[in-house]
């Protein structure tokens, strides 16, 4: 397998504060291999750096001199170019009205001065994947408008869903449930409180659940090895630890468990609200990109053999994201994946057994991807996977896991049939560093799938930059 050497694809965030100090302690907690950081003293500085560099995502202070930061939020979310920007506001100041006023002004999130680095990795990093759900809902929207001429695609795809979200809280404390009944009483959600963990996993198999408040310490199970084994098998449910352990060991645990957000008690509920309404909105965002599948079942944007996006839908998503791509400075993945020797199949089995294989291999890898990444099939035995916000180290291991799902899955529920599971080959290309345009990106992964196949298949190849 050919391995580039790339750099890793950095995030942008702009941090906005007039207090130097505040400047240095916020950059010194965003890793520099992870994150560029731009930097604004103040506001208008803050605005045109938004406008010209598109940041990921602001942090920024509430209390400048020329322009406050409410002030700023308002002027980032009126805007259509950075509307969809998430805005994290940093106040010292612990006033619940400072809360409701910012997040009126437009702001996903609030932190409190001194800030702990774990809970601002946290909610970068929740506020970074909120990001990439908007702006993917954005350009399949775009897509299927313009590929296809089907209104029920271009109307009915990204409605709100009709059902009240339904909010589980695991809490066997009386008292602590019922303050957050309280907290919750006027807000558009359902709230049903269990007390045990394994109440929890009862109530999934007969509900949808958008998000679970779950407590820590339970009378039957940890509440970390419950939040482990929902992210395991119910990864988009929302998932918000409540404890009243404040350590930094509790708080990396949970994060590290996959939560989405941690509450301290004593709960407040202004805060709490704020945390379920962010929560919810990336919920929503999981929900309208399968929707957007799930829609297109009927449509003529969907190759009917696979189930996954057909060649023309491939050909115009491609397009609107290196354009986005080419905007806001990210790099794309594209992967070609070709099944080896697939004539054997079609001849020693028949055709049928050939589709079949084909509709299975097309879901294992639709499995296997993120709800951002674009899977589809190119024509024949050949399938293309889009991997936005993907440089080539993190293509590699995407190529990785999909060789792996391919290998383990049992394509052959026959025991009499003799041959081997079937394997692919897969080649790899990167935009912009090594390929500039749509054409040149596909056929530089078309070339490194034929150097796989000529280096003996059921491997992957790179296209290696040359200075």
């Amino acid at each position: 397998m050919n391995i580039m050497n790339q750099s890793v694809y950095k995030r942008k965030i702009l941090i906005v504060d007039d207090d130097p100090t505040s400047l240095k302690i916020l950059e010194s907690m965003l890793p520099s291999e992870k994150y560029e950081i731009i930097i604004a003293t103040n506001g208008k500085e803050a605005l045109q750096a938004a406008f010209d560099q598109f940041p990921d995502l602001v942090l920024l202070d509430i209390m400048m001199p020329d322009m406050d930061g409410f002030d700023v939020t308002r002027t980032i979310k009126r805007d259509p170019r950075t509307k969809d920007t998430p805005v994290i506001l940093v106040t010292a100041l612990d006033d619940p009205e400072n809360k409701i006023t910012g997040l009126e002004a437009g702001a996903e999130e609030l932190l409190n001065k001194p800030i702990h680095s774990t809970e601002l990795i946290a909610r970068v990093n929740s506020m970074l994947r909120l990001k990439q759900y908007r702006d993917q809902l954005s350009i399949r929207t775009m897509t299927g408008v313009s590929y296809s001429n089907i209104p029920k695609l271009q109307e009915d795809v990204y409605k709100p869903k009709e059902e009240i979200p339904l909010i589980l809280l695991v809490e066997d404390n009386e008292l602590d449930a019922r303050v957050v009944e309280n907290a919750m009483k006027d807000q558009p959600y359902r709230l049903e409180v269990v007390t045990r963990g394994e109440d929890v996993f009862n109530r999934l198999r007969h509900d949808n659940v958008d998000l679970i408040l779950l407590d820590i310490i339970l009378p039957d199970l940890d509440g970390f090895e419950i939040c482990r084994r929902l992210k395991e098998n119910h990864r988009d449910i929302q998932v918000v630890i409540v404890t009243c352990l404040d350590d930094l060991d509790s708080k990396i645990k949970g994060v590290e468990f996959g939560a989405d957000d941690y509450l301290v008690k004593p709960i407040v509920g202004r805060e709490l609200k704020a945390r379920i309404r962010v929560l919810l909105e990336k919920k929503g965002h999981l929900d309208s990109l399968r929707s957007h599948y799930e829609a297109a079942l009927d449509s003529a944007i969907l190759d009917w053999l696979t189930g996954l996006y057909n060649h023309g839908y491939f050909q115009q998503f491609l397009d609107y994201e290196l354009k986005r791509a080419l905007h806001q400075g990210f790099p794309v993945g594209l992967i070609m994946i070709d099944v080896d020797d697939f004539k054997i199949y079609n001849d020693t089995l028949g055709h049928s057994a050939g589709d079949a294989i084909l509709r299975e291999l097309g879901q294992v890898v639709r499995n296997i991807i993120r709800e951002v990444d674009l899977a589809a099939r190119y024509g024949g035995e050949e399938f293309a996977v889009v991997l936005p916000y993907t440089n080539g180290e993190n293509a590699k291991i995407v190529a990785k896991r999909i060789h792996g799902a391919i290998t383990s899955h049992d394509f052959f529920h026959d025991e009499s049939i003799e041959l081997h599971n079937p394997t692919v080959s897969m080649g790899i290309s990167v935009f912009p560093e090594e390929a500039s345009t749509k054409k040149e990106l596909i056929e530089k992964a078309d070339k490194m799938l034929y150097k796989a196949k000529q280096q003996g298949k059921n491997q992957f190849c790179i296209f290696e930059h040359v200075p």
